[in-house]
């Protein structure tokens, strides 16, 4: 039986494009903190409105309609300096938790995690600290000592991140340049640094080891 949280005044956000996402958040904290308020977003402008409520806690999917990943953590930011934003994604997080951190995320967790880890994420967060799981944990252990041969990826910079992803989706410079508002120079020079990282010289190279890290 689940133990309810006394502590229930606060304001939760969730901004997310799918609705059964938000009604199942939504549920899970109404039932472990009743009386709540929950608000919603589907969008990064909705939820850039709502955010200036100060709601004391953001749950987000950074893949929001009209976003740019690591960028919506610094949008965030710029409403709200102090939010406590938990990053709730499908994105792997072998690959992404640390780069979100990094931004300023106060937690990262998958849409596969267990409730009993969400309400730990929630609690944490609202408590003053940052979340992840052990994994991430494990992986920035590992970064701090050296010893993260074993995922490169954690070697990349955010911005470094953003430019392989859109590279193994077939989008070429000049779009990623667009799209990420950097001159073509900046982006290839990006390209160039994430391939010495990776110890790869082609693109098929890194799609194929992006997959190897994302199992």
């Amino acid at each position: 039986m689940k133990t309810k949280n006394a502590v229930s005044t606060f304001t939760v956000l969730i901004a997310d494009d799918h609705e059964i996402i938000r009604r199942g958040l939504k549920g899970l904290i109404s039932d472990f903190w009743p009386g709540v308020e929950i608000i919603h977003a589907s969008t990064l402008e909705q939820t850039l409105v709502e955010v200036e409520k100060s709601p004391s806690l953001i749950i987000i999917d950074v893949n929001l309609p009209g976003g740019n990943n690591l960028k919506v953590i610094d949008q965030i930011k710029l409403v709200q300096p102090n939010a406590k934003i938990l990053v709730f994604s499908s994105l792997n997080e072998n690959i992404y938790a640390v780069p979100y951190l990094k931004s300023g995320a106060s937690g990262y967790l998958t849409k596969n995690a267990e409730e009993s880890e969400i309400v730990t994420a929630i609690t944490t967060i609202l408590a003053g600290s940052r979340y992840s799981s052990r994994n991430v944990k494990e992986n920035m252990f590992n970064s701090i000592l050296g010893n993260d041969a074993d995922n490169p990826f954690t070697k990349l910079s955010g911005r470094e991140l953003e430019v392989a992803e859109l590279l193994t989706k077939g989008i070429g410079v000049l779009e990623i340049s667009n799209q990420l508002n950097l001159q073509m120079g900046t982006v290839s020079t990006y390209k160039l640094r994430l391939f010495q990282k990776l110890k790869i010289k082609s693109i098929i190279e890194l799609a194929e080891k992006m997959s190897i890290y994302e199992r």
